[in-house]
């Protein structure tokens, strides 16, 4: 599937190299609204993620050889996302697409379980809804009909708690054919209590908790074994790691690299606290 998607791409009738040298494509629409469109970020943004993992996945199982030089070229020569001044997607690049910033959301009329109007992103910086472009009504648990009365849709639910997991544990690599690095409390307000435990790539299962503003522990439960790549939580102490409860090796640096056995638990704490496991609520 990987390779198919990357080779629709390459062999899609609109998608040509250009006088400048960099591939662009033609005729496609941005999002639902923008149509007849050039370089949208959403068809921009899945070939710059498909070549390079079509590259590795051809390298993993040994296969297409005769290919990869063929996605390296196109990969290299690929048309740049247009990028704001904080790295993300500008607003022109979204064409119809003009994302506003903090807002609230209002109710509809004299029935005040419906909602609806997107007004922007909430404070962790994941999307709301966007019941203004589409006119859903939303209810009170972010259910909305989308289609009308029996069609319910629960596509903002996933993405509200996509976002929430992702401010409080992510496992993204840093190339999109990289490894998984794994991150706690990503611009997580410090003045929220919280904690958690969630799956992250690697298939490792995660815990931590921050109370205070202050992180207190990592816990990883490696299911698979493999190395583990985790971004320093305290990035000016000095760790200690510790494994199946007993103390494994002292560690630094401002991304950890550490191999684990299939089964094992890791607690992760600076140098001077002991290795307990807080209550995760």
């Amino acid at each position: 599937m990987i390779k198919g998607a990357a080779e629709f791409y390459r062999n899609f009738p609109n998608f040509q190299k250009g006088e400048d040298g960099k591939y662009h494509i033609h005729h496609v629409n941005s999002g639902e609204g923008g149509w007849n469109s050039s370089d949208t970020p959403y068809e921009v943004s899945c070939m710059h993620m498909i070549f390079p993992l079509a590259i590795r996945a051809s390298e993993i199982l040994g296969v297409d050889a005769d290919m990869r030089p063929i996605w390296q070229e196109i990969r290299d020569n690929l048309v740049e996302l247009p990028r704001s001044g904080r790295g993300r997607p500008s607003r022109q690049a979204y064409g119809a697409f003009v994302y506003g910033g903090p807002g609230e959301i209002e109710p509809i009329g004299a029935e005040p379980e419906l909602k609806r109007r997107f007004l922007g992103f909430n404070r962790l910086g994941s999307f709301i809804d966007t019941a203004g472009i589409g006119g859903a009504q939303i209810f009170r648990n972010r259910l909305r009909l989308r289609e009308g009365p029996g069609a319910i849709d629960a596509e903002h639910i996933g993405g509200l708690a996509s976002g929430i997991h992702e401010t409080m544990l992510s496992s993204s690599p840093e190339e999109v054919d990289g490894e998984p690095v794994l991150s706690i409390f990503n611009d997580w307000p410090k003045s929220w209590d919280a904690s958690f435990t969630l799956l992250a790539r690697g298939a490792f299962l995660v815990s931590s908790s921050m109370e205070k503003g202050q992180i207190e522990f990592v816990e990883i439960q490696s299911r698979v074994g493999g190395e583990c790549r985790l971004r320093n939580p305290w990035p000016e102490a000095t760790l200690t790691l510790y494994q199946n409860g007993k103390k494994a090796e002292d560690v630094s640096g401002s991304l950890l690299t550490f191999a684990t056995a299939r089964g094992e638990t890791i607690i992760v704490v600076p140098r001077a606290s002991k290795p307990s496991r807080k209550r995760i609520r």
